[in-house]
């Protein structure tokens, strides 16, 4: 058959499925109001800003998906963005929306729940996160509205009976979460900028709230467990593999058991999880993230015409000595600066020209374990 012929369908002219006209209805007919297409906004394509972000945030290829998504949604079409991040410390949850806020050009705050009390109470109010994103945005008004709140360490509101008032309110604990609702609503709140009051619409915000939500894991395996009689069936592989996309998703439910309030959950839009820290993914950061510390220290030797070697093993080692820390990520710079250290003193201050520094085996529990030749 000619390569250019289609394949011939058996069903009879009559039936075969044929492409109608487009007949455009009314309002009565619909019962809804359409959209005008001439209000359809061109978007760049997903994937183009998921890359650019992957290049600073790597292990977490998941969790940027969902992000990328619930903005998308939020941006073109308009729909509500209220986003709970799980993660561990040091899992790349601040990285990951530094990252999208600075690709999509996005006004943001990020903001640290443990300063704030419910208002009228001594402690920051709720409101003043809206004051600092608008400073934020240069003091624009729409490009704050259509930013993004991003709540760090939400978690710990949810401790009960902390910071009670002398009525017996919970004023840094739950009191805060109340505040919050209106904001999460998407109500229009007064915020105050040099003195002054202002109104803040809140629809179009964009809010992530973060916490590493210690011993909800806990919450949702008891969920999880599958009970016969007498018996409970028991993974054993469970702690060394990667939970299924499935499994890895907390329910609202697991929230308000970890002690958020059910009026709170139920504003929130969508939960996602951060990959663990493991030694794989800390090579990989170091080896494949723009902004890795080791690869800052070998452009700038490179640029001076002095080549870095190292052993193998290099990098599992770097990896296993940060996870020692149990922070995740963020001990990678510290460990990775430790291993420069006496290296790097010795290049400045080395009178005879230099081609190569090379690191040797043992170097992050001797930084002084390299040669320069």
């Amino acid at each position: 058959m000619n390569k250019n012929e289609g394949t011939k369908s058996n069903l009879p002219t009559t039936i075969r499925p044929q492409f109608q006209p487009i007949v455009k209805k009314s309002e009565e007919e619909l019962g809804y109001i359409p959209f005008d297409s001439d209000e359809f906004e061109e978007y760049p394509r997903i994937s183009d800003i998921e890359a650019c972000v992957k290049e600073t945030v790597v292990g977490q290829d998941q969790l940027v998906k969902r992000v990328a998504t619930s903005l998308y949604n939020a941006h073109y079409m308009n729909i509500r963005c209220v986003d709970f991040i799980i993660g561990g410390s040091g899992t790349g949850k601040t990285l990951t929306m530094e990252a999208f806020c600075k690709e999509m050009g996005l006004a943001y705050t990020i903001e640290n729940a443990t300063q704030y009390t419910q208002e009228g109470y001594v402690g920051e109010s709720v409101n003043r996160m809206l004051s600092n994103l608008f400073k934020n945005s240069g003091k624009d008004f729409k490009k704050a509205e259509n930013g993004i709140l991003i709540i760090d360490e939400i978690g710990k509101k949810t401790t009960k009976g902390r910071g009670k008032s002398n009525d017996g309110r919970d004023v840094s604990g739950e009191g805060v979460l109340d505040s919050l609702l209106p904001i999460l609503s998407g109500a229009p709140i007064n915020i105050k900028v040099d003195n002054r009051t202002f109104q803040f619409q809140t629809k179009n915000l964009r809010v992530f709230l973060m916490d590493a939500c210690s011993g909800i894991e806990d919450i949702r395996k008891e969920r999880l467990s599958e009970k016969t009689i007498g018996f409970q069936i028991v993974d054993k592989s469970e702690k060394t593999k990667i939970l299924s996309s499935e499994k890895s998703i907390y329910t609202k439910e697991d929230l308000i058991q970890y002690g958020f309030t059910p009026e709170f959950v139920g504003r929130i839009t969508k939960i996602h999880v951060t990959n663990p820290m493991d030694t794989n993914t800390l090579v990989r950061i170091q080896k494949e993230a723009k902004n890795s510390v080791f690869r800052m220290y070998e452009k700038g030797l490179l640029s001076r015409g002095i080549r870095l070697e190292t052993y193998p093993g290099f990098f599992e080692e770097i990896a296993e000595a940060t996870l020692d820390f149990k922070t995740g990520a963020r001990e990678l710079e510290n460990t990775t600066n430790y291993v420069f250290e006496e290296l790097m003193h010795s290049i400045y201050d080395y009178e005879e020209p230099i081609y190569v520094a090379e690191l040797r085996e043992g170097i992050t529990k001797d930084n002084k374990n390299y040669g320069l030749y």
